[in-house]
């Protein structure tokens, strides 16, 4: 049968002729160069889509933020009005445990020294004072409302005390600060007459009476050891100023001026200096506020060693930029020891867990990878197809 095929195949071939079509062999070219792309084609679209669905399905999941709490406390590295919920009801409970930073105006304001969150409070508080182990705050209001009061919370128990004193009807208190031991509160002002008042409230016993204005240490904060006191500064200043102890038997009731120079480099128009606290005997804590400028960030806290040190010791380091006037009241006892390393953290990012969701990259950018490839892979077929 297959011998018989070929042998009339071969006598067609010698009586007939054939003249193939010149274009044939370039027609079967470009189909099978289409074929091939097809079948790249409908790889590449299989891969993207394994891409683009995979990315979706394979990302990790997040546990939820949680707050960044610090067991024992810690200041914090920002402080900020906007973070308050002015929005919820006042607190009335005032044990939260213990504070970082007072602010007064709009009610009292605290924030916690464990997990950074504010509390706020239906008082008025002109001025306030936040003790520096952070465990009581005081407060005062001019405003018609008990103005011949000062009040205490106990931050640990809730119980307030109210501290009367009588100055006639047109006294006023000027400033409330704490002795380091957080058990003195020293209040000073002016009575109805305009005279210059001061005295201690000791909150674990008797309390001074009135007397106390024209001795050494009736305004400032003095070091754990009261042998030198940082004092507020009148207006802008190129030094700190501070009182030492007068000499025993010299007959001074009042203290020695000294000075601290501020870094010029850094304050070369001076600043205002308030302090709030000592970090330890050797370190006075203050705000900060040099003059308005577009290039410095006002007002923020200071750490600087008090001028009873060899100046060869002197440092200076500013933290906790950006200060609202309202925050003029810290827990100092919550500046850790310092180390003189000048990265050494000295307050503490609460608010870092918030952004802990945006650390990594989340489904969305692989899902659109997966069709940006697709799209890519798609565009690339259309462009050899036209070519072929």
């Amino acid at each position: 049968m297959t011998t018989q095929l070929r042998e009339e195949l071969d006598a067609l071939a010698e009586t007939q002729t054939f003249s193939p079509d010149p274009s044939a062999w370039d027609r079967g070219r470009r189909a099978r160069r289409r074929a091939r792309v097809g079948r790249a084609a409908a790889g590449l679209a299989a891969v993207a889509l394994v891409v683009g669905a995979g990315a979706v399905t394979l990302v990790p999941d997040r546990e939820a933020p949680q707050p960044a709490e610090v067991p024992g406390g810690a200041l914090p590295s920002r402080v900020d009005l906007r973070d308050a919920d002015f929005g919820a009801d006042f607190e009335t409970d005032y044990a939260i445990g213990r504070a970082s930073v007072a602010l007064s105006g709009n009610g009292l304001l605290l924030v916690d020294a464990e997990d950074g969150t504010y509390h706020r409070f239906g008082v008025v508080a002109d001025l306030v004072a936040l003790s520096p182990d952070g465990y009581r705050v005081a407060w005062w209001s001019g405003d018609g409302q008990d103005p011949d009061r000062i009040h205490i919370a106990d931050l640990r128990t809730g119980a307030v005390t109210d501290w009367a004193f009588n100055m006639g009807g047109g006294g006023q208190v000027e400033a409330l600060s704490w002795r380091p031991d957080s058990a003195q509160l020293l209040w000073r002002g002016r009575d109805d007459a305009g005279d210059k008042i001061a005295a201690l409230i000791d909150v674990t016993g008797p309390s001074e009476t009135p007397d106390f204005s024209g001795r050494y240490g009736s305004r400032g904060i003095p070091s754990p050891s009261r042998d030198i006191i940082a004092l507020p500064s009148d207006g802008a200043v190129t030094a700190a100023p501070f009182e030492q102890i007068p000499e025993r038997g010299s007959g001074r009731m009042t203290g020695i001026p000294v000075d601290r120079a501020l870094p010029a480099d850094l304050h070369p128009d001076g600043a205002v200096v308030t302090p709030v606290g000592w970090a330890d005997e050797d370190h006075v804590v203050a705000i900060i506020d040099p003059p308005p400028s577009d290039v410095v960030e006002r007002p923020r806290l200071a750490v600087l060693t008090s001028p009873d040190r060899p100046e060869a010791e002197w440092t200076y380091r500013e933290f906790l930029p950006r200060l609202p006037p309202e925050a003029t009241s810290f827990a100092v006892d919550l500046v850790p020891d310092l180390t003189g390393d000048p990265d050494q953290e000295l307050t503490h990012d609460f608010s870092a867990f918030a952004a802990a969701p945006d650390d990594g990259p989340g489904a969305l950018p692989y899902a659109l990878g997966g069709l940006a490839a697709l799209a890519a892979g798609l565009a690339f077929v259309r462009m050899m197809q036209k070519r072929a």
